[in-house]
């Protein structure tokens, strides 16, 4: 059986609270969380609506960080409907919070974009910070993290190991320019353990220069259709898929993405179709050392990607570049 992790980065938006105004919390949870749109919500609720439609289980790794600024209330209001429909609540961590934190900055003032502007020590601080605020919000001790901008590095394993989170989800082999400073490569799409963290790398597959990731915006279902039945008839055990809480809404966050939202439900409907796969969380099927991650051993199409330059062009005509 190959185990598909859907997983959204659950997260308000840093840069629209800068922009709406730290009054506007409310506003910000509405296009960041809710996705509030005059075609209907399409965020949070929406993707587990269609998950649980399909007998599939998301992993939200939510960001606490946002507590910072207006309490751990913020963050209950995230977690609790994913907890009251059984999906599985992990760790993410934005460090751009801390620049509009003010007083309750924990670094004294220092701020960076992402973990690996900070020491080891200072990323220890952090993430036990992070970590405190997702379970007074309602969560389990979570098992698993995402660096919010994919910006981890080794530093952020070692201080994961410290804290005790077992999984690390940041390594994305199939960016080439992440903001990832792992010391993995592309070439390294398996689970591996490394300082002392279990490292699932995002799935990616072949495609014009070299690899692309898996992420919802990023392959058209075509794609992603086609992964996962190479995985299947692979026994790759692993098909790990990045998403977002705003992902299928239009880039100014007013609008639902049509596209988007229709490659996201039909993806859901072809793993719940598909013989040999099945949905899973980092709690129900915890990666195991050697999984494979994605089908970046799948023969490049240059129909498919051609396809999918094709729907993306359009879905930025419509809805804004991605």
């Amino acid at each position: 059986m190959t185990a598909v992790y859907i997983t959204i980065d659950t997260e308000y938006s840093a840069g629209l609270a800068i922009r709406l105004g730290l009054h506007a919390r409310e506003a910000v949870y509405a296009r960041s969380i809710a996705g509030h749109t005059a075609d209907g919500a399409v965020g949070i609720e929406h993707q587990m609506e269609v998950m649980d439609a399909h007998g599939i289980k998301g992993v939200f790794f939510v960001d606490p960080m946002p507590a910072l600024v207006w309490g751990t209330k913020s963050i209950a209001e995230v977690v609790e409907p994913i907890l009251a429909r059984g999906h599985d609540v992990q760790l993410h961590l934005h460090p751009e919070w801390m620049e509009i934190a003010g007083d309750a900055n924990p670094l004294n003032g220092r701020t960076g974009r992402n973990l690996h502007d900070f020491t080891e020590d200072e990323q220890v601080e952090l993430l036990e910070l992070a970590r405190e605020y997702l379970m007074q919000a309602g969560a389990p001790a979570p098992t698993a993290f995402r660096a919010g901008n994919y910006g981890a590095d080794d530093a952020t394993l070692r201080a994961l190991h410290r804290v005790g989170i077992r999984y690390d989800s940041s390594h994305v082999p199939g960016i080439a320019g992440s903001d990832c400073r792992i010391g993995l490569t592309s070439a390294d799409r398996e689970v591996v353990r490394r300082e002392g963290t279990i490292e699932a790398p995002v799935g990616s597959i072949r495609s014009f220069r070299g690899q692309r990731h898996a992420q919802i915006t990023a392959l058209s279902h075509w794609e992603m259709a086609a992964a996962l039945r190479f995985c299947v008839r692979e026994g790759v055990a692993m098909f790990n898929i990045v998403s977002h809480s705003f992902e299928l809404m239009s880039r100014d966050r007013r609008r639902a993405n049509a596209i988007v939202r229709g490659r996201f439900a039909r993806f859901c409907e072809t793993v719940a179709a598909t013989p040999g796969a099945h949905g899973a969380t980092f709690t129900s099927r915890p990666p195991q050392i050697g999984d494979g991650t994605g089908a970046a051993g799948m023969p490049h199409s240059e129909i498919r990607s051609a396809a999918r330059v094709a729907e993306q062009l359009a879905s930025n005509a419509l809805y804004g570049a991605s």
